[in-house]
């Protein structure tokens, strides 16, 4: 499961989301799949902007690359396979990227598709 934060920076004395980031370990994404689901894990490690750690290679996402679907609850997914595309498109191996992006405006809608509490289900 990736590790999830969202970076912020004050601005107006005012708490501000800048960037949703994932950080995967080497390997855990299986690029040869269409679509990612993690468990969201809310609340958020909130990091101070520049403490971004910029050696990571990391590409950006677009929220169009999040999907939610019922059939599994408390997961957020996104489209590989769409994802891989752009990646490969700017001449990178999907393989060494480790770290995904969102900017904001995004970052705000993103964090309304959380829950906000987990649910089980128990099916018998």
């Amino acid at each position: 499961m990736p590790q999830q934060r969202v970076y912020h920076d004050y601005v107006n004395e005012k708490l501000v989301p800048y960037w949703y980031v994932l950080t995967f370990k080497p390997c855990e994404i299986d690029w040869d799949k269409s679509v990612f689901y993690f468990d969201v894990i809310k609340p958020f490690e909130f990091i101070e902007r520049d403490e971004f750690d910029e050696s990571i290679l990391t590409f950006s996402l677009k929220m169009s690359d999040f999907l939610v679907n019922r059939d599994y609850p408390n997961k957020l997914g996104i489209n590989i396979k769409t994802i891989k595309n752009r990646i490969l498109n700017n001449g990178i191996d999907p393989y060494v990227v480790q770290q995904f992006i969102l900017p904001y405006p995004d970052v705000e809608e993103i964090l309304y598709l959380v829950p906000n509490k987990r649910t089980m289900e128990l099916v018998i």
